[in-house]
């Protein structure tokens, strides 16, 4: 509905409509600079440090506006999540992908950062999982995309595992019944260097049936 509605209004309403919106939320701005998914952005570039700032300040918002807005981070951070998805939807993968590399790069890192904030974190981790499946189906012949979406894909695996905590998700059933041999030889690596910073079982485990599958 809200769709058709602006659909229906000229050029100049939209953009005043715009101006009266960004000067409610002047946040919002960052929006004008980077290429969002509709048809003509097909074969746009996005700059992953526009995200990144916004990611870092969606983070951050909960802590400032707590008392007023209860939940906002999540808030946020799902808002750019969709982002992702959108591009996914419309099979630009690239793009969407950036965009999943950005947020979980940045909330794995911050997550101690913000220990309220860890349902929130844990839902926007746990949300990626499937947009990066479908960038990994999706490039089926482009082999640096599968390689980026593997690795992003094993720094939550690893984050779970190292934090000692659950993921309901099974990332090791990505790893291993999807990818090439080649590709699980990689994983393989990945897995080898974790193992020797933290000797979980996990890793033991899912060493044993990469192996078993090469």
């Amino acid at each position: 509905m809200l769709k058709k509605k602006l659909e229906q209004r000229e050029k100049p309403e939209l953009i005043a409509i715009i101006q009266h919106m960004l000067h409610q939320e002047p946040e919002l701005q960052w929006l004008l600079m980077t290429a969002l998914p509709t048809a003509s952005s097909r074969k746009s570039s996005l700059d992953p440090e526009v995200y990144r700032q916004q990611v870092l300040a969606a983070m951050a918002a909960g802590e400032n506006q707590r008392k007023r807005k209860r939940g906002e981070s999540e808030r946020r951070l799902s808002a750019i999540k969709s982002i992702a998805d959108e591009f996914a939807t419309q099979e630009n993968y690239a793009a969407a992908l950036t965009i999943y590399e950005v947020l979980i790069t940045a909330v794995i890192e911050h997550f101690n950062d913000y220990q309220d904030e860890y349902v929130a974190f844990c839902v926007i981790l746990t949300g990626c999982i499937d947009g990066l499946d479908s960038c990994f189906a999706g490039e089926a012949a482009d082999q640096e995309i599968h390689l980026r979406v593997l690795r992003t894909l094993f720094a939550i695996y690893r984050f779970y595992t190292d934090s000692g905590m659950d993921l309901d998700e099974d990332i090791p059933g990505l790893l291993v019944g999807k990818t090439t041999s080649t590709e699980r030889r990689v994983i393989a690596s990945w897995a080898r260097d974790a193992l020797t910073h933290k000797g979980s079982e996990r890793y033991k485990a899912l060493l044993a049936v990469l192996e078993r599958t090469n």
